[in-house]
Formats: C-alpha cells, sequence, structure tokens
C-alpha cells in the first residue's frame, strides 16, 4: 500500500513540474522582451536627444551632460545610443521568437548576442566611472538592462519534449512507460 502511494504522490510531482517549468521559462521571456523593449526606450531617448543636439535631464545622478557632450558618445558620428537601439530592437525580437518557438539556433543566437551586449556595458560603466567621472541615468538603466539580459538568458532553453508531457494525462504517461 505504501508503494502504491508513493508512486502517486510522485506521478503527481511529475505531473506538476514539467507545468511549472513551461510557465517559468514563458516568465523569463517575457521579462526578457519587456528588459528588450525598456532598453530600446532608453537607447531612443538618447539617441533623440543627441540628434537635438540637447542635454538629457538627469534624475538619479548628476553628470548627463558630461557624458552626453563627451567623445566618447559617438563613433564616427553615430552615437553610441543608436547602436544601443538597434541592438534592442534585434534582442526584442529574438525574444518575441523565443515565446513563440525557441529553435536551438534561436536560443544560441540571443545567448551570443545576450552576453556580446554584456561585454559592451562594462567598458561602458568604466568610462563613466573612472574616465568621465560622470553618470548618465539612461546609460545606466542601458547598461543595467544590458547585464540582466545576459543574465537572464541562461534560464532560455530550447523546445524540447517538456511541455508534450506536461499536457498527458497520468495514466497515458504510465502507459507510454510501460507501467499500464
Amino acid at each position: 500500500m505504501k508503494a502504491s502511494s508513493r508512486e502517486a504522490s510522485r506521478d503527481a510531482a511529475a505531473a506538476v513540474t514539467p507545468a511549472k517549468k513551461g510557465f517559468v521559462y514563458w516568465s523569463v521571456r517575457c521579462a526578457l522582451v519587456t528588459l528588450a523593449l525598456l532598453g530600446f526606450l532608453s537607447a531612443l531617448y538618447l539617441t533623440l536627444v543627441h540628434y537635438r543636439g540637447e542635454i538629457p535631464r538627469c534624475f538619479v545622478v548628476q553628470g548627463c551632460d558630461v557624458v552626453q557632450s563627451s567623445k566618447y558618445s559617438a563613433i564616427l558620428g553615430v552615437p553610441i545610443a543608436l547602436f544601443g537601439a538597434v541592438y534592442f530592437t534585434i534582442m526584442f525580437y529574438l525574444g518575441i521568437g523565443l515565446m513563440a518557438s525557441p529553435t536551438r539556433r534561436l536560443v544560441l543566437s540571443y545567448k551570443l548576442l545576450a552576453y556580446a551586449g554584456a561585454l559592451a556595458a562594462v567598458p561602458l560603466f568604466l568610462l563613466q566611472a573612472a574616465v568621465l567621472r560622470a553618470f548618465c541615468t539612461y546609460c545606466l538603466v542601458t547598461e543595467a538592462v544590458l547585464l540582466l539580459l545576459w543574465v537572464g538568458s541562461f534560464a532560455v532553453k530550447f523546445a524540447s519534449a517538456a511541455p508534450q508531457i506536461a499536457t498527458q494525462s497520468a495514466p497515458q504517461r504510465n502507459k507510454r512507460r510501460g507501467r499500464g
């Protein structure tokens, strides 16, 4: 009797786990898409401010004027924020693709780009801290989003058989496993 109750509790736990995993993976993908949108909006704002010749307002820290008017704010006349806006657009659409059908190629592309973004965030932050000794609120938000996308990319998995198991009832799983 005890063996059958253990099997029943094990089957109940197995039935819940894949569904929870699916929800967690989907939630992480939604968070990554939202972060990419936040990064895009921040980078877009900085790009527009750059081309208008304005200085963005700083809310939390001081030094937006120093950072945005420095020689490091553009590469060959193109603002770094524009590169960021393009990057976050790509990450947004890759994130949407991950929500729809996370293929191996898509997941690997996302992870590679997330890693590249994190690598870009570090020198940009160090430029503000060590060279310019000034911080831009929007730049810090963008850099934080870059790092969060990278950290979140570790939770992204490609599609496997796990979601199919979640839709099967316990008798179907047992039949497939040869138990009934």
